[in-house]
């Protein structure tokens, strides 16, 4: 979708962190006869990017796997072109998770345990720089999950207190944000010499 979004002109750079997921990428990018589409094998706490060369970055359930997710916001900030934007669509949690849930195997599978609360990552994006943050929680999709009866989901609600629901402690968040288009942040951290 993004190579169609971008044009022939366009490049769009994909990164993962395991090569087999490079390689299936690359067969996938070769059937479908993309020419402006490239794979790196990369961490997302060190993106094989060069600073300021990036216009959108897209990312999709991946932050919440970090261990280090400041890092993560600063990696993004520090590869946006000024003017970028990142879109982010990942898991929070709107209080904290009980501690049978927090210590459960299918929660950490779910990528559940990896969420922080929608405060620390809004403070996490605005660290490094990056303005006009817009969170945007949407909790109606975990219920969706627990109603289409998904077994980790399930195994979770198994864990909660009489009456509580998944999606009481945990949203599907959207992130928007972008960097500031006038000074980089690092310049913005330069003292000024009189």
């Amino acid at each position: 979708m993004a190579a169609k979004a971008v044009g022939p002109k366009g490049l769009v750079s994909g990164v993962d962190m395991t090569a087999e997921m490079i390689t299936k990428a690359r067969q996938n990018k070769a059937k479908g006869g993309y020419t402006n589409v490239e794979f790196r094998l990369g961490e997302i706490e060190k993106l094989p990017v060069a600073d300021r060369s990036v216009d959108v970055i897209l990312s999709n359930c991946v932050i919440n796997l970090s261990p280090d997710k400041p890092q993560v916001w600063r990696e993004i900030a520090r590869v946006l072109k000024p003017g970028g934007w990142v879109a982010v669509s990942d898991l929070a949690l709107l209080k904290p998770l009980p501690p049978a849930v927090a210590e459960s195997v299918e929660a950490l599978v779910g990528c559940v345990v990896g969420a922080v609360l929608v405060s620390e990552t809004e403070r996490m994006v605005k660290e490094p720089g990056l303005s006009e943050v817009v969170l945007r929680a949407k909790s109606d999709q975990i219920d969706g999950m627990v109603h289409l009866q998904d077994p980790l989901y399930q195994k979770i609600v198994a864990e909660l207190a009489a009456g509580a629901k998944p999606s009481d402690y945990v949203t599907s968040l959207e992130i928007t944000a972008r960097k500031n288009p006038f000074v980089s942040h690092d310049e913005a951290l330069q003292p000024e010499v009189a």
